[in-house]
């Protein structure tokens, strides 16, 4: 099967992301012109003259330091574009790492001055964007979203990218973080195995909670999830607070509004996931695991479901039989009352890159992100990791898989596109929402404790006036 966004068809990526412009997700960027002239970067490094094929003036052989989180979507595309870069820069020799944990192993770099020249600010724990940008550590992308487009220079790179990226990317009012990937969330499920056993992808909590015991029976959980990586189980509940208080419920919790977590929207949806906890619906063990542990799960038939991102299938490539058809699902009605329509989908775009102020080439960094969006490079990231880029049409007319099929079907359905903003907002309240939801999907916990411990970390976020606060409309 093939995506062709510009032609009518169910797997029609405009459609997803036209759904996603109307659900907030595109914000206008502010522009500013790029100076021809020959300078010094902030660092002190010898720039070369900004022309339009050389936009930030990346000086003659001056080394790049990138670093890419070594995850889901692998270190091959990494490679390409590190060779690229090398290509049309020689003598410009690029130093390629690649981390698990971005946090653990780059901030300490911020704070020593020493960050590295590109960072791809995504993993388990990615570095708090609001602290390196209040402390003016990142770099303001606005020019890089203003400078010519690698393969048009009479086009500029923001009229290159899909609705949502400059949004997604954009603390107090610029955009600091290029996300590059649009990524499709949803449960993921082995289509094989549920047309083996005679099962039905649930619609709603009362079909989940009969196919549920039906599972149980034969010795399947009926749901697994990353435990050791909260982010993943924060994003499940937060979707179904999404799902059964729609828009309104997750705009109070975003803007710090007094009692937002005590709503009933999110009453249900912590009530759910300890149901399924107590009815042992949900893998024994799975808060001490990690993602690729629970993730196999699915793909060896012990767990029905599991929440992720449509990388899911590149990450487990290499564990991934044949007989494995990975597809996924939206979140299924939890009530009678939800606000939101039964194939309503969380999608985003994410995977952010950074560029440090005090990078020891900044300008070779942000002409590395350019190339990055150049539909060569975009489109070989669609070939070997199985994701969207962000970059319009990179992947037309490319055979896709079944999984990242089911998920471009899912999204072109989506009577609506949901995101939210708290998570990357206010660390502190992320944080106390990873906790509080492992808690409770691992048996340890309320939907009250939930509530009321979620609720007075968001009650302490909301009275600290050193943390910046946002609005989300």
């Amino acid at each position: 099967m093939t995506v062709t966004p510009d032609s009518p068809s169910e797997l029609n990526r405009r459609t997803v992301l036209r759904r996603a412009a109307a659900v907030g997700l595109l914000a206008a960027p502010a522009f500013s012109a790029l100076a021809a002239c020959a300078s010094e970067d902030g660092n002190g490094g010898t720039t070369g003259e900004k022309t339009e094929a050389n936009p930030f003036g990346v000086g003659d052989k001056q080394p790049l330091e990138t670093v890419f989180f070594n995850g889901g979507f692998g270190e091959d595309y990494a490679k390409f574009d590190v060779a690229a870069y090398e290509a049309k820069w020689p003598g410009s020799k690029v130093d390629l790492k690649f981390s698990k944990t971005i946090l653990t192993d780059y901030q300490p770099r911020f704070y020593g001055g020493n960050p590295p020249d590109v960072l791809n600010n995504s993993s388990p724990e990615t570095i708090p964007v609001g602290p390196v940008v209040q402390g003016g550590q990142l770099v303001d992308l606005t020019a890089l979203l203003d400078a010519p487009s690698y393969d048009d220079p009479k086009v500029k790179v923001r009229d290159t990218l899909v609705a949502g990226v400059v949004e997604e990317g954009t603390f107090n009012g610029k955009m600091y973080t290029l996300n590059y990937a649009y990524s499709i969330y949803g449960h993921w499920y082995d289509e094989a195995l549920f047309q083996k056993e005679g099962f039905t992808v649930p619609k709603n909590w009362d079909e989940f909670a009969t196919l549920a015991e039906a599972a149980k029976k034969k010795g399947i959980a009926a749901y697994t999830f990353q435990g050791i990586h909260p982010w993943y189980i924060h994003n499940v509940i937060t979707e179904w607070i999404y799902k059964v208080g729609g828009k309104e419920a997750i705009l109070k919790i975003d803007n710090l509004e007094p009692d937002a977590w005590k709503q009933d929207a999110v009453k249900v949806a912590a009530e759910r996931i300890a149901e399924m906890a107590s009815k042992g619906w949900i893998q024994a063990g799975a808060s001490g695991l990690d993602h690729t542990t629970t993730q196999q799960a699915v793909i060896d038939g012990k767990a029905l479901f599991i929440w992720c991102g449509s990388w899911l299938e590149g990450e487990m490539a290499k564990t991934l039989p044949a007989s494995v058809k990975l597809a996924v699902a939206p979140p299924w009605d939890l009530s009678p009352a939800d606000k939101t329509k039964y194939g309503t989908v969380h999608a985003a775009p994410g995977e952010g890159f950074v560029v440090p102020t005090k990078a020891k080439n900044p300008a070779g960094g942000q002409e590395f992100l350019r190339m990055m969006l150049g539909k060569e490079q975009a489109r070989k990231f669609a070939e070997l990791t199985k994701s969207l880029p962000v970059v319009k049409g990179a992947a037309d007319g490319l055979t896709i898989s079944s999984a990242l099929s089911s998920a471009s079907k899912v999204a072109a359905a989506a009577p609506e596109v949901i995101n939210w903003r708290y998570a990357g907002w206010y660390v502190p309240l992320q944080n106390a929402v990873f906790a509080a939801a492992t808690d409770l999907a691992a048996g340890k916990s309320s939907a009250a404790a939930f509530q009321a411990a979620v609720q007075k970390a968001a009650d302490e976020v909301a009275k600290d006036d050193k943390i910046v606060k946002q609005k989300a409309s």
